[in-house]
């Protein structure tokens, strides 16, 4: 029986109804049953703990696209969420259903033409949670170290305190590289091509290979676009039991 775990009032509005529409039960993170599979929002509050010691996890965190953190979707008109199973992002382009079809025709997705030049390489370094939570605090440095001895092209690195406008950041890239950030969307929606770690939903899109930037990939977009759209809910798909069907 799956085991919601409450960790505040906001988040745990997600959680609720989700575990009510699988017939599980909810808990406190220090009263779980570390054998039976858990659904949780983020990895804070002692939920990141708990994934890792978990066999099987329903995960949710902020939507890919057309989200709009916990505020409701200038498209959906509602709050809406990715849900993923015993991964942190989609990682594979899926076959989808004649529902999850019919219920991603809500999203009008613009791809743009992939690009053939930059004036720079884009390094997103991930947050402090992130560094923590995977024992990366190195990935930066590394990362760069590895990128110069492959290309000479400018490297620069953004984190969560750049003021320039990320849009404008990505535009200008001749690539995006990025541990476990949903940034990648963004840059292949820009058609900028993405470097990424085995974790990332870029995976199915982008290289994991830094040794090879300058050769990046750019294939077909839209079937992993529309992956990343089916693993995404709405609250009331969330209530209705549409995220559970689908996760399963």
């Amino acid at each position: 029986m799956i085991q919601g775990l409450l960790t505040r009032p906001l988040t745990d509005s997600i959680v609720k109804p989700f575990v009510a529409s699988a017939g599980g039960t909810l808990h406190t993170v220090d009263n779980v049953d570390v054998n039976k599979p858990i659904a949780c929002f983020g990895i804070l509050r002692g939920t990141g703990e708990l994934i890792r010691k978990c066999k099987t996890f329903y995960y949710f965190d902020h939507a890919y696209l057309y989200g709009n953190r916990h505020s409701p979707s200038k498209v959906t008109g509602e709050r809406t969420y990715r849900l993923t199973k015993n991964h942190y992002h989609i990682q594979t382009i899926q076959d989808l259903t004649d529902e999850d079809k019919e219920r991603i025709k809500k999203y009008k997705v613009e791809l743009k033409p992939w690009k053939d030049d930059g004036d720079y390489i884009l390094i997103i370094a991930p947050s402090n949670f992130q560094i923590n939570y995977h024992n990366i605090g190195s990935w930066v440095d590394d990362t760069i170290k590895t990128l110069k001895q492959y290309t000479d092209r400018p490297i620069k690195v953004r984190d969560k305190k750049s003021s320039r406008p990320l849009k404008e950041e990505i535009q200008n890239a001749y690539a995006v590289v990025s541990h476990n950030s949903a940034v990648v969307v963004d840059a292949v929606l820009n058609g900028v091509p993405v470097f990424c770690d085995k974790m990332n939903m870029g995976v199915p899109i982008g290289l994991t290979d830094f040794s090879k930037i300058e050769q990046p990939i750019k294939p077909d977009r839209q079937k992993w676009i529309d992956s990343l759209l089916a693993n995404q809910f709405t609250m009331t798909e969330i209530k209705n039991g549409t995220a559970w069907r689908k996760v399963q």
